[in-house]
């Protein structure tokens, strides 16, 4: 049944890179964005049989047991040609986790995220996210609803190939990176004043509209408005409550709207309802 839920979150969404005593970047449990360097570490990435996959489904994993409750960091190591990403995990007691039971690993290239999708028993996490200095990863973000369980979403500054493995003892999940060479841009997601906006980009849209993306841990709603030539035309709250302190996901459907250039915004409002901070992005609609 687990593993129905992780393949249903992979749709809708739709390996070693360490060696000797390597500089790593470990995240703090705060939401500040922070930035790191660490020093290259020798590459074993490109050996062994473990594949490589440039789109869709990366891996799906389990281990026997799952002790883990909640993402205990999030480690970054890169070297001269790839990067690697390891997620650690708790137990109950607060100690290192033997095993994490299911998780799901999935490659969107066009949008530029990883999303690893973690085990309905995590339901926790003492990180939320952090900037990166990664020329393959940019950020990651810890997010709750989307699915049944937390996801993490790497954010990739170009297209990649991935792998990934979990290990026990202490559990863990590696996703390992390399670049593919392709030159095609990421479409990215925009981010603004404690949200991140994965849908839609600017530019031309159309309906149904559909708005989606996340919003920083204490953001409890965001506000969604379309202004046109005349004023505001669509105004709609979505909650953003949060049993965890971490990221969490909104989606709206405008079935119908303002047509020709509007504005999107989408974020928070002061007491006066004026928008204060966020993502506002134009868009011309039929």
């Amino acid at each position: 049944m687990r593993f129905a839920i992780i393949i249903t979150g992979l749709a809708l969404i739709a390996a070693a890179c360490t060696g000797g005593d390597p500089a790593t970047y470990e995240s703090s449990t705060t939401t500040s964005p922070t930035t790191t360097t660490a020093a290259p570490t020798r590459s074993e990435c490109r050996t062994g049989e473990l594949p490589f996959v440039e789109e869709g489904v990366v891996a799906v994993l389990d281990s026997q047991g799952r002790d883990a409750r909640a993402i205990g960091s999030v480690r970054w190591l890169p070297s001269d040609d790839c990067e690697r990403v390891e997620l650690t995990f708790l137990s109950d007691a607060g100690s290192p986790a033997s095993s994490i039971g299911p998780v799901g690993v999935s490659l969107l290239p066009d949008a530029g995220i990883i999303r690893i999708t973690l085990s309905e028993d995590v339901v926790d996490s003492a990180v939320a996210d952090s900037t990166l200095n990664g020329s393959l990863v940019d950020r990651w973000f810890v997010v709750d609803g989307i699915g049944d369980s937390l996801v993490v979403d790497l954010h990739l500054g170009e297209r990649v190939a991935a792998r990934a493995f979990s290990e026990r003892s202490p559990g863990r999940v590696v996703i390992d990176l390399i670049p593919t060479g392709d030159d095609r841009p990421v479409t990215g997601a925009i981010e603004d004043g404690g949200i991140v906006l994965l849908s839609p980009q600017e530019g031309v849209g159309l309906y149904p509209l559909q708005i989606v993306g996340y919003a920083a841990p204490g953001i409890d709603a965001v506000r969604v408005r379309v202004t046109d030539q005349v004023g505001v035309a669509i105004d709609r709250s979505i909650s953003t409550l949060s049993a965890s302190y971490v990221w969490h996901a909104f989606r709206l459907t405008l079935d119908d709207g303002p047509s020709g250039a509007v504005d999107l915004f989408v974020g928070t409002v002061d007491e006066n309802d004026e928008p204060l901070r966020g993502v506002t992005i134009p868009l011309d609609l039929p």
